[in-house]
């Protein structure tokens, strides 16, 4: 089980990866829409999510959990 500082650095390393910018400025307010992340990328961040953790996300997820911060709080319910 992953501890929310581990799924932070995750969501820090892989959109910024995704979205090609410094992972500065992914803080846990954050949310998805500001930094751009649009509906191919939140699918492939979720793919990427579910296969690093080991759970089952819906797509939507990222709409439904629209901060890093959320989405970080609804990952770590989903591994308790």
């Amino acid at each position: 089980m992953a501890t929310d500082a581990e799924i932070e650095a995750f969501c820090r390393d892989r959109l910024s990866s995704i979205l090609d910018i410094e992972p500065a400025r992914i803080t846990l307010e954050t949310s998805f829409a500001g930094l751009g992340l649009d509906s191919a990328m939140a699918v492939h961040f979720v793919l990427e999510a579910e296969e690093w953790f080991g759970v089952e996300l819906y797509p939507a997820v990222t709409a439904d959990h629209p901060t890093v911060g959320a989405f970080v709080s609804y990952l770590s319910q989903l591994q308790a």
